[in-house]
């Protein structure tokens, strides 16, 4: 069977007012200034969305391992919020200390789910690998903000975060310690406190992503952000898993298939993005999942077709092999695939997304990025399941660390203006020096003539070259010749004033060191913690001023 066409003919359409009820792409950036929120499609539209979404995907027509969707859903849902009922609100994130752009999708998401009366589920996405293991600390010196860093966890390249193992009391005391010392007086004023009380509060926590949900949540509660919370790993896998691997082929076409759409519909031509091709070749097909042993390296999730049996392979390693007809039921695949030497099975971006957008929730709220290339997944439900997928929003928003409201103007200023007027000049003094030797000083007499002279050279030097250029530019020896008498020239006037050089090269620095402190105070990446209670509650009441989240 192959995919399913994407044409008018095969999709099932989210028919309505598309105006402001639909995501629109081109509205997706980067909230500008401190307190701006992103909140796409419109408040006001979030509800009707989730409601048409909930309608779409209870039509779709095909069954799963044997189930339907709304028995797929029925089951998972059991899992992910206690069996609920009514729409739900579904987001996600790695167990990293988030910003407040990420933590805005948690304030939507809980705040439009009290709403509706419904429930709202985070997904921690424990099998992603960190970046960097360690957190980035306001420290503020007067007017000046730097950032310091702080080691929380100790992680080979490659190994996921569900590898970092619980901290004890001792720990967690150090690393408050550590915080509070880069932070000051801004340190007891923070949630910080909260934060880290929230760890140690954390008994049930069995590693280090389970202290840090608890810990968020402890914050999160004192602002009325609610949510149901489960790592990936615990959750994610059935029925999606043993369906790619009982049709991993047509899988594999659809996927590529979906990525060359999106890069041929918006321009992009590096091959890697959104992200790469799944890799078929010897008759082994690449699934978009992860399998590894906790504590070790993630690898690619390949399987081969052997007729009755599926082969399992982490990149080159087989690992195994599960017999087809233990794949084609939810309770013998998921017995089977648990037991496959020690490896796990966890998603990579897409194939998380298409999980809990068909299986899961009612609504999607991305960030920015994730709903860009979540348009690749659009494209795959279309040609994979031959429907139209449900439609998802996104929610962004931005917070400095000290608020000031000129940092941003600051910033625009000093890179647009000021450090590229300085970079223009110290090119300009090297290539041309006849410009600025004497200009600001002043030369004795002597200097002076001498200085006539060199630039009498240099314009016959500049007048040669215009004329080889005309008419004999291919001559490169020629060329070359007077371009070195040229540089010749610039170098012996530089020699007569070499304090210009100087003089611009720190003009440059001054300004680059005001562009740095300007752009210090508008970093958002911040952990959303860092700030205090009443910026956080001023944040959420703007996220949830519209009158669809009033309860």
């Amino acid at each position: 069977m192959k995919c399913a066409e994407a044409g008018p003919a095969r999709r099932r359409r989210i028919v309505g007012r598309p105006s402001r009820r639909m995501l629109d792409f081109s509205r997706l950036a980067t909230p500008a200034a401190h307190g701006d929120v992103l909140i796409e499609p419109a408040a006001e539209g979030l509800v009707e969305l989730a409601h048409r979404n909930r309608s779409l995907i209870s039509g779709y027509p095909f069954e799963v391992l044997g189930l339907t969707v709304g028995e797929v859903r029925a089951r998972l849902r059991a899992r992910v919020c206690d069996g609920c009922d009514g729409p739900v609100i579904v987001t996600g994130h790695q167990p990293e200390f988030i910003h407040a752009g990420v933590w805005a999708k948690h304030v939507v998401a809980s705040a439009l789910a009290k709403a509706m009366g419904s429930k709202a589920v985070n997904l921690v996405v424990d099998s992603d690998a960190p970046v960097t293991t360690t957190l980035a600390v306001p420290v503020v010196e007067g007017d000046r903000l730097t950032w310091g860093r702080v080691s929380y966890a100790s992680l080979a390249g490659g190994v996921s975060h569900d590898a970092i193992g619980r901290m004890d009391g001792a720990r967690v005391r150090s690393l408050a310690d550590e915080v509070a010392g880069l932070m000051g007086d801004r340190y007891a004023s923070s949630n910080m406190p909260a934060y880290f009380e929230g760890i140690l509060g954390a008994d049930d926590a069995t590693d280090w992503v389970e202290q840090m949900v608890m810990a968020r949540r402890a914050v999160e509660h004192r602002l009325g952000v609610e949510m149901f919370e489960h790592c990936v790993g615990r959750v994610w896998g059935m029925p999606l898993l043993p369906e790619m691997m009982l049709n991993a082929g047509r899988f594999v076409d659809c996927y590529n298939g979906a990525l060359a759409d999106y890069r041929g519909r918006y321009g992009e031509r590096n091959p890697s993005r959104p992200v790469p091709d799944l890799g078929v070749g010897d008759g082994r097909f690449e699934l978009p999942v992860w399998a590894y042993r906790t504590g070790e390296r993630r690898r690619r999730l390949f399987v081969t077709d052997d007729g009755d049996r599926i082969g399992l392979f982490a990149d080159d390693e087989m690992i195994g092999n599960v017999g087809r007809a233990a794949l084609s039921s939810w309770k013998s695949a998921e017995e089977a695939l648990g037991l496959v030497d020690g490896f796990v099975f966890r998603p990579r971006a897409l194939s998380l997304t298409l999980w809990a957008r068909l299986f899961v929730g009612d609504l999607f709220i991305h960030g920015i990025g994730g709903a860009k290339y979540d348009r690749v997944t659009d494209e795959l439900v279309r040609r994979f399941y031959g429907v139209e997928p449900p439609a998802m929003a996104c929610v962004s928003a931005t917070m400095w660390f000290d608020g000031r409201g000129d940092a941003g103007e600051a910033v625009e200023a000093v890179e647009t203006g000021a450090v590229r007027e300085a970079e223009r000049r110290v090119r300009d003094v090297r290539w041309n020096s006849q410009r600025h030797v004497g200009s600001e000083t002043g030369l004795a007499d002597s200097a002076a003539g001498v200085v006539a002279g060199l630039i009498e050279e240099r314009s016959r030097a500049v007048a040669d070259s215009e004329r080889l250029r005309r008419a004999r530019s291919r001559d490169r020896t020629a060329r070359r010749e007077v371009f070195r008498r040229i540089r010749d020239v610039n170098d012996r006037l530089l020699a007569m004033e070499p304090g210009v050089v100087d003089r611009a090269a720190h003009d440059l620095t001054v300004v680059r060191e005001l562009a740095d402190a300007a752009r210090s105070r508008t970093n958002r990446e911040f952990f959303f913690a860092m700030l205090d209670t009443s910026s956080l509650e001023q944040l959420r009441d703007r996220l949830t001023q519209s009158a669809v989240f009033r309860v």
